[in-house]
């Protein structure tokens, strides 16, 4: 990328940031940090070792600092004004999935940021984790996908999930917390998606304002038509063990079974007489990072197209919205878009 370095600031220091800092830091410059609680903060440089400027409030950051991009890592139902505050101030946008808990709240995104001229990715990473983008790619080998299952049941209870996470208006729902990931990468297979339907199950863990169970059909412009059902309740498997999918191809078929420390490919054309194998020991999130935040900063740098943009974000919250008004209508078909007077915008 050359001698030029951009200059981030991280706003939101949960979890997920002092891994994700390491894959700003190999692209960039991250200069600042961002978040309300003091605590967070100060566990984001106990787990990093950095030592950048600190701040609680973002608007402040936003005019402090010299920065060129914010990458937004913070609860989903913080995006949106962080994002508009970013874009007033200038600043290129990365923002972690989900978008936004409702698609009105993404082309409020997308509008703040085409009008200031900078531009805004959301990061969706399953795609292009090798396993799940070799499948992509053996499209043009088996052809085109007709049928996708999968299902995503594990047990999230462990994981002790509170706050935003358990509230619909602020996390979107189930399908926010598990199965976007799922969601974004059907759409990489199988294109833009006609129409949702969704039904929920009697609910077990009563944390969520939401149903921890869900099962969700898609039908594609294609033709193509999907499957993917969802449980934060089911004993018998951690999350990285259910994340496997089935395809049915116009000319064969793939399998993807996954496990804690590596992940099988199975794959078959109807000329073959024989099932093909490919194993991952590599479970592929360094590339997936990598790829996307060094996309990001060659986009702001020199314009060149990148692997995702915010058309991906938008679009895998609005088959979340849709899937979830489906449960609340039991199990009403839904058509997209769901908002048509949104429809102006179409350029990534």
């Amino acid at each position: 990328m050359g001698s030029r370095r951009v200059r981030f600031a991280l706003v939101g220091c949960g979890d997920f940031a002092p891994g994700f800092a390491r894959y700003i830091n190999g692209a960039a410059d991250l200069v600042a940090i961002c978040d309300p609680n003091s605590d967070a903060r100060a566990q984001f440089r106990q787990n990093t070792g950095l030592s950048v400027k600190e701040f609680e409030d973002y608007q402040r950051l936003l005019t402090e600092v010299d920065i060129e991009a914010v990458a937004i890592t913070s609860p989903n139902h913080t995006h949106r004004p962080i994002t508009l505050a970013a874009a007033h101030a200038g600043k290129h946008v990365y923002c972690e999935k989900a978008m936004a808990p409702k698609v009105s709240d993404c082309w409020e995104m997308v509008r703040a940021c085409e009008a200031a001229g900078v531009r805004l990715m959301v990061g969706h990473k399953r795609r292009l984790r090798p396993p799940w983008a070799r499948m992509i790619e053996l499209r043009g080998t088996l052809g085109p996908p007709l049928a996708i299952t999968g299902v995503l049941y594990h047990d999230a209870r462990p994981y002790n999930f509170q706050g935003w996470w358990t509230r619909e208006a602020q996390s979107g729902g189930i399908l926010e917390v598990v199965g976007v990931h799922e969601l974004d990468w059907m759409r990489a297979m199988c294109g833009d998606v006609r129409s949702v339907s969704a039904i929920a199950a009697p609910q077990v863990d009563l944390r969520y304002d939401f149903s921890d169970t869900l099962h969700v059909q898609l039908q594609f412009h294609s033709g193509a038509v999907a499957t993917l059902a969802v449980s934060l309740s089911y004993p018998p498997l951690k999350f990285r063990e259910a994340c496997g999918a089935q395809v049915v191809c116009r000319n064969g078929g793939m399998r993807l079974v996954t496990f804690l420390d590596h992940i099988d490919l199975y794959w078959q054309h109807d000329r073959d007489h024989g099932l093909r194998h490919e194993r991952y020991d590599d479970l592929g999130f360094d590339h997936a990072f990598s790829k996307e935040v060094g996309d990001f900063v060659r986009w702001i740098i020199d314009g060149t197209k990148p692997c995702l943009t915010w058309v991906e974000g938008l679009r895998c919250v609005e088959v979340m919205e849709a899937a979830h008004r489906s449960a609340k209508e039991k199990g009403e078909w839904i058509y997209l878009p769901l908002y048509p007077e949104l429809e102006e915008h179409q350029s990534g």
